[in-house]
């Protein structure tokens, strides 16, 4: 019998501790979500065009994004202003959503994402967002089951600022987004998920979009019983909507950076790397993710099922190559310091607040591993 069993009973007494369960928690929809729409790379260009055809040559799914000359790429703090406050604001509303959708004073935004009283940033990251046109073919199933097709193109939503004209006529007194008709279809009958609220805010954007992606296969692996998640290299690539790199020493120093908060916070407890190829031949990397006491315990906290002990990590198989663990480095990578407060660096001090949440899901981490 192997040592290394990929499906394990529940055992109560092994539960993650309840402090790992996320407090703080926001449903966001599980279509568009899934797709890049921004260009998460400080400098540079990035392509997002994603083409996937059946075996018959139809096209299951078309997505390519086009950014404004003027306002330019939709970048880190226009993620951020969709993720954490526009998703944050969407959730508040029932659906059917209105089509006016209050997020705050520019001030106000500013202040949240530790921007001081750097509206202008504010501001143009919105009109960025507001500006990003998708063309887009897809199919996915709504809540109540029905197939439903997305084929246009379009941009999600128009930006009303404080002083200009409201829809109704209205003035408008703060920030407010008009949702676009494609956006609002799928925003009200996709569906939703829960995700860690205080953890996304936590990370880098780059992490933050590793956790959006990962989390998906951590959680299958979780509700089927398997040791490991896995994802391709280069299908991360194109989700993260990152620069795909061919050769292994590349791909393990641009990976590390990803993934080191996860390691370091518990969500992830070991990642792997495996060599293959791809349908073109080109090299390419399976990556192997052990959930870790921080993914075990949103599952549980999100199903509100039996917590499950975890599953022991299969050894290395031959053909592999090195694995990532937690490190106790105090370099950390640049995701992890502490910077003043520019409008592009004061991003970073908001998003990724190490000192709070993460260290303090490592010290617990630690506290649970000690032996007694």
């Amino acid at each position: 019998m192997s040592p290394h069993p990929r499906h394990v009973p529940i055992q109560d007494d092994d539960a993650p501790p309840p402090d790992l369960a996320p407090l703080n928690i926001i449903r966001t929809e599980t279509v568009l979500s899934r797709l890049p729409l921004h260009n998460l790379s400080k400098k540079g260009r990035v392509d997002i065009h994603i083409l996937h055809k059946n075996a018959h040559g139809d096209i299951e799914l078309r997505w390519e994004v086009s950014y404004n000359e003027k306002y330019g790429p939709a970048r880190q703090l226009a993620y951020r202003l969709d993720t954490l406050l526009i998703n944050r604001c969407l959730e508040a509303y029932h659906r059917p959503l209105p089509q006016v959708i209050r997020l705050g004073s520019l001030a106000e935004i500013a202040a949240q994402f530790n921007l001081r009283r750097d509206t202008n940033s504010v501001k143009k990251a919105l009109l960025q967002n507001a500006a990003t046109f998708i063309a887009a073919k897809l199919r996915y199933t709504a809540t109540d089951g029905t197939e439903h097709t997305l084929e246009a193109g379009f941009t999600r939503y128009s930006v009303v600022f404080t002083g200009e004209r409201l829809p109704d006529g209205r003035t408008a007194d703060a920030v407010y987004l008009i949702l676009h008709d494609p956006y609002a279809q799928v925003l009200n009958h996709a569906p939703t998920r829960p995700l860690d609220y205080d953890y996304l805010q936590a990370l880098s954007p780059a992490a933050q979009r590793c956790y959006e992606i990962i989390s998906y296969k951590l959680f299958a692996a979780l509700k089927y019983g398997h040791a490991e998640a896995r994802l391709l290299y280069s299908e991360y690539c194109t989700f993260a909507a990152q620069q795909r790199y061919l050769d292994y020493d590349h791909v393990k120093k641009q990976m590390y950076k990803v993934h080191k908060p996860h390691l370091t916070s518990g969500y992830v407890a070991r990642v792997r790397y495996q060599a293959t190829t791809d349908a073109e031949g080109h090299p390419d990397w399976v990556m192997y993710y052990v959930p870790g006491l921080k993914a075990r315990a949103e599952y549980a906290a999100f199903n509100g099922r039996p917590r499950r002990r975890p599953p022991r990590a299969p050894a290395t198989p031959l053909g592999a190559v090195a694995d990532e663990a937690p490190l106790e480095d105090a370099g950390a990578d640049e995701a992890l310091r502490t910077p003043s407060p520019t409008a592009d660096e004061a991003l970073r001090t908001q998003a990724q607040a190490p000192q709070g949440l993460l260290w303090r899901l490592r010290a617990q981490r630690a506290a649970l591993l000690r032996p007694l």
